[in-house]
């Protein structure tokens, strides 16, 4: 694997694209766990607010789904390309000044949500364009089928700002129709075009002069400094330590070994151990902060006994969790 593949696949993603593909595609706790077969994460790690899971892990999902459905699978699940998923990413591009704005928003900070692709904003004499390639390997079947989840994301925003002008923008797909391409036709109130240069969503430059409907300049400074705060530049050791702490709290009441993390996020254990060091983290600190987390949330509720919290987080008996309580949280929190 090339180098910018394996740090792609490591970057951190959002799990709500993750949560709502299981439940739109599993809907028996078998069919869940076989979608999550081989990405590493498991079923708990989706419930928590505001998770991040590493690329590589929404990637498989993908090709699982793939392999089970077919590539047209993302018009099987409409509702999570809808532009609620895109937080202030849908924000800013629809409360941007005009359309050419809200294509250069998307240009720059679609890969923020979605870091499994690139964007690149090009301009014509007769359009703006934005170019999308993947930023991760994958094979054709898998990219198709992504790109159509990514077209289907760009419409939503784009049958908002376009309004009735929306037929004449382009989505432009660089391979020949698939079977059953006659389902789109449901879905798209733009064009769709195969057999393209490349893939991309293209808006003649007489629309991109528009207004958008819903320009709104204070709301979308607000927006842009969000994106800009999620797009700063942060230690990838932060990343990875954020990362390690939720594969810990999903593999619970297992306990996932150093081995195990450093192999799902596609590196060896020495490589892991530096990476973390290098922001001055460490792997059995991160597990000791995610149990002793989970304690304080259980010892609040109160709703649990000893051996029951003991059992949760993967400890062997009651008087090895109360010790752990103890040093985490004085004398008081070790009573039984």
């Amino acid at each position: 694997m090339q180098g910018s593949d394996s740090v792609a696949l490591r970057a951190p993603v959002t799990v709500s694209y993750a949560r709502a593909l299981v439940r739109a595609f599993g809907k028996t706790r078998g069919e869940r766990d076989e979608l999550l077969n081989g990405t590493g994460v498991q079923l708990a790690l989706l419930e928590q607010p505001g998770a991040h899971m590493p690329v590589s892990a929404l990637v498989a999902l993908a090709a699982n789904i793939t392999r089970r459905n077919g590539e047209l699978w993302p018009l099987s699940a409409a509702a999570v390309w809808s532009t609620s998923l895109q937080g202030a990413l849908d924000v800013a591009t629809r409360t941007a000044p005009t359309i050419a704005d809200a294509l250069t928003i998307g240009a720059r900070f679609g890969s923020t949500r979605a870091p499994f692709i690139r964007n690149q904003l090009r301009k014509t004499a007769r359009a703006i364009q934005i170019e999308i390639s993947p930023t991760v390997a994958m094979d054709d079947a898998l990219w198709r089928a992504v790109a159509l989840a990514v077209g289907l994301n760009v419409h939503a925003v784009y049958v908002q700002l376009l309004e009735d002008a929306i037929g004449q923008a382009t989505l432009q797909f660089p391979w020949p129709p698939p079977a059953g391409a006659e389902r789109l036709a449901p879905h798209f109130s733009c064009a769709v075009q195969f057999d393209a240069a490349a893939f991309g969503f293209e808006v003649p430059k007489l629309l991109c002069a528009r207004p958008s409907p819903f320009a709104d300049p204070e709301l979308h400074a607000r927006a842009i400094e969000a994106l800009q705060a999620v797009e700063k530049p942060r230690p990838d050791g932060e990343a990875l330590a954020r990362i390690v702490e939720n594969l810990i709290a999903a593999r619970l009441p297992q306990r996932l070994a150093e081995e195990e993390a450093a192999r799902l996020l596609g590196t060896s254990r020495r490589t892991l151990v530096r990476r973390l060091a290098e922001t001055g983290h460490a792997f059995r600190p991160l597990l000791d902060a995610v149990l002793r987390e989970r304690a304080r949330a259980m010892l609040a509720s109160g709703t649990q006994s000893r051996d029951a919290m003991a059992a949760a987080l993967g400890y062997t008996d009651a008087t090895s969790f109360s010790r752990a309580c103890r040093r985490w949280f004085g004398e008081r929190g070790g009573r039984g």
